[in-house]
């Protein structure tokens, strides 16, 4: 928008100027008369007077000839042979054949400016040739200098663009620059923003977009170096249990069985660790299909309870059940939906309260015109959560500081989201009245 401002600026200097340079021109033709006359006269009419004497004025194929030849090509003027009544004999343009008789006047010039635009002018002549013929001529000056000042004018609005621009074009050099340096892996490095316009804008969104990938790398960073802990401490139990049981470091069976049913817990572990790592891994990559079928979402929820009951009763948790009243039939995939419900039933087990509730619950939303099957799952947690710390639980790689301690990659929420997302659908989280909420949108099946 401030490049179409700034080029009807320049057009409108331009103009402007072009026009004041004119408007002097004028005022120095205006003075000028004569002069101009003169410049007509010796221009052509002498030449062509001459001519027309050395023929016999009665030979009209001879002056048409030296008329149509030399004489009708030249802009602006009109040449008329008459004689002294008036009565065309040739000339260089069909345009009358008769010329009112009191105009037949020997050395007569008559000047006569527009009154639109003192640029343009007509010039009439009349003089004696010889035996009674006379050279009748016009000429009209059709403002040649408005096309060369409109040309000007053009010319002068793209030097004055350029030049009101120039500084954005070193701007733009200015953006380029600094987006060499953050490829080259200079993420700390910000574009200045400058002029208050789309390049702003567009230096404010690199900025936002160097920022993020510089947090998306610190995150990363992280998330290697919990992992490797996470990864090297039960690997290091496994090996220092195997090393005992090598050695015979123990007393009795009860004691070896014990071991290996540590490092059996250990084993698996990791292998649920490794299993989320490859498929968040395929998520995130797109590399997965769906498989879609029409499935009952309340059908999906009253199997994960009985499945996953025992579980919450072991640590002493209660697993509530709340269905909506009719069926809801969605299309998906059954086995990575009930990976978003495995995932955020593992979640409540892990970090809810004892001797607390987790509650799930199906019903039916309507969002931009879209029928959703909606589930949500809610606990209460060890400790308060924020609502800014909800927002960010499903962001890639992030996991809770003071969540490190229980076993687990962190990425069952990135997991479940990413599911989701692929399903066209979203999960929201809230903390509403000390219960953490989970809410999950899948596109009902169309009727």
């Amino acid at each position: 928008m401030e490049l179409v401002f700034i080029m009807l600026l320049s057009l409108i200097i331009a103009f402007t100027v072009a026009i004041l340079i004119r408007n002097i021109g004028f005022e120095f033709h205006k003075e000028s008369k004569e002069k101009r006359i003169s410049q007509r006269y010796e221009e052509c009419i002498i030449e062509l007077e001459d001519k027309l004497l050395k023929v016999d004025m009665k030979d009209v194929n001879k002056i048409n000839a030296i008329l149509e030849e030399n004489y009708s090509q030249l802009v602006g003027y009109e040449f008329y042979v008459v004689d002294e009544n008036g009565r065309v004999i040739s000339s260089s343009t069909p345009a009358m054949l008769e010329i009112d008789k009191v105009r037949i006047i020997d050395g007569a010039r008559d000047y006569q400016i527009s009154k639109s635009d003192a640029n343009v002018f007509k010039i009439t002549g009349c003089d004696s040739i010889k035996n009674g013929y006379y050279l009748y001529y016009t000429y009209l000056y059709f403002d040649e200098n408005d096309t060369r000042m409109v040309a000007g004018a053009l010319i002068g609005a793209v030097i004055c663009f350029f030049f009101l621009i120039w500084g954005r074009i070193s701007y733009i050099s200015t953006i380029r620059l600094s987006v060499d340096k953050m490829t080259q892996g200079d993420l700390s490095e910000k574009v200045p923003c400058c002029y208050k316009n789309e390049l702003r804008g567009l230096a404010e969104d690199i900025n936002k977009m160097a920022e993020a990938l510089e947090n998306e790398e610190q995150k990363k960073n992280e998330f290697l170096t919990n992992i490797s802990h996470d990864i090297r401490t039960p690997l290091t139990t496994i090996l220092g249990y195997l090393n005992m049981i090598k050695n015979k470091n123990y007393d009795s069976e009860e004691a070896l069985q014990g071991y290996i049913r540590i490092m059996e817990r250990k084993g698996k572990f990791l292998a649920s660790m490794l299993e989320d790592f490859f498929q968040y891994s395929k998520l995130a990559s797109h590399d997965i299909s769906i498989k879609y079928t029409k499935l009952d979402l309340n059908e999906l929820l009253r199997q994960m309870k009985e499945d996953e009951e025992e579980e919450f009763l072991a640590k002493e948790l209660k697993l509530e059940l709340q269905l909506y009243p009719e069926v809801i039939y969605c299309m998906g995939d059954p086995e990575l939906l009930a990976r978003v419900v495995g995932n955020l039933l593992s979640n409540s087990i892990k970090y809810s309260q004892m001797n607390t509730s987790v509650l799930m619950k199906s019903s039916i939303e309507k969002v931009n015109y879209i029928n959703y099957g909606v589930f949500s799952i809610s606990n209460v947690p060890q400790e308060s959560i924020s609502e800014e710390e909800v927002s960010r639980l499903f962001e890639r790689l992030y996991k809770r500081d003071n969540a490190r301690k229980e076993e687990g990659s962190g990425l069952g929420l990135s997991i479940a989201n990413n599911i989701i997302k692929l399903h066209g659908g979203k999960i929201e989280g809230h903390f509403v009245e000390e219960r953490l909420i989970f809410k999950v949108y899948v596109r009902m099946q169309k009727l």
